[in-house]
């Protein structure tokens, strides 16, 4: 009996310690998203473009440094990017081109400072896209490592990064997007049913897209269209000929009716539309999706 209290208390413990060790990790990256305004997001590299600047700004009220380095990473079909592993460096890589300046910055509450890049671009550079990840890496405040160090508890320490893609273009733009497969989606919670769907993105040629997805309703016999479901700042990459993406409508209940959606071109493409598509809905097409958010 009192080994079986003291097992459960060590596993209230254990919850316990995981629980706030859990909302320490939210919450500290929560902060350290705030922490660093990067303008531009992304960087792109015509033909014509041989220098370009990215505004690095500390927001937070501590100093913070970042150590500056390239990442070599690919894109997945649901967005997500992830490394190179050692053997899979086949890849159309711009950071051979590319020079850049800091390699490492300390920014004091509230300041600006400028890291410059500098393209160099081979004469016989072959028709397409290239790209590289430039990644600013914070690091630990030492004042601050020490004086956990010295204190009894929890010691969790983050080393958060942020990664912007930079990217060089050679020849004249190839790109053809289409619309897929579109799976409309159910999910009831607490009474209320949401409404969304998976939007299968086509592309196909040397270069990537990026812009903004809108999806419109019109109800049967209706004259006007609304807006009700939108994701931004979408890049479909050239290693990917597809991409899924999960979009949730707004105020929009299960039913029968006409659904647009389209891929608005944004940045270095703003005013050209990728895909459209035009789709009769019957209520019946919703499935229930119990992973739906």
């Amino acid at each position: 009996m009192y080994a079986s209290r003291v097992k459960a208390r060590r596993n209230k413990l254990s919850t316990l310690v995981f629980s706030i060790i859990t909302l320490l990790l939210l919450t500290s990256i929560n902060q350290a998203f705030a922490n660093l305004l990067i303008t531009p997001t992304r960087v792109e590299f015509s033909e014509r473009d041989r220098s370009a600047k990215v505004s690095l700004v500390n927001t937070s009220n501590e100093v913070k440094t970042y150590k500056i380095y390239w990442r070599e990473q690919y894109q997945q079909q649901d967005g997500q990017y992830v490394p190179f592993k050692a053997g899979e460096r086949d890849f159309p890589s711009a950071n051979r081109m590319l020079r850049y300046s800091p390699r490492q910055v300390t920014l004091k509450p509230g300041e600006r400072q400028h890291v410059r890049l500098g393209l160099r671009r081979p004469k016989d550079l072959a028709a397409g896209e290239f790209r590289s990840h430039l990644v600013f890496d914070a690091q630990p405040n030492k004042a601050q490592l020490a004086k956990k160090e010295n204190s009894g508890g929890i010691k969790l320490h983050l080393n958060l990064s942020f990664s912007i893609p930079i990217i060089v273009r050679e020849g004249s733009l190839d790109i053809q997007s289409s619309v897929g497969k579109v799976d409309l989606v159910t999910r009831e919670r607490d009474g209320q049913v949401y409404t969304g769907a998976y939007i299968d993105m086509n592309r196909t040629g040397k270069f990537s897209t990026f812009g903004n997805i809108k999806v419109f309703w019109k109800d049967n016999g209706g004259q006007a269209e609304r807006l009700i479901g939108v994701q931004n700042n979408i890049a479909i990459y050239p290693e990917l000929a597809m991409r899924r993406l999960l979009i949730g409508f707004k105020n929009h209940p299960k039913k029968s009716g006409i659904m647009r959606i389209i891929y608005e071109g944004d940045g270095e493409y703003k005013g050209q539309v990728f895909a459209e598509k035009t789709l009769q809905i019957n209520e019946l097409n919703y499935r229930r999706e119990e992973n739906y958010k």
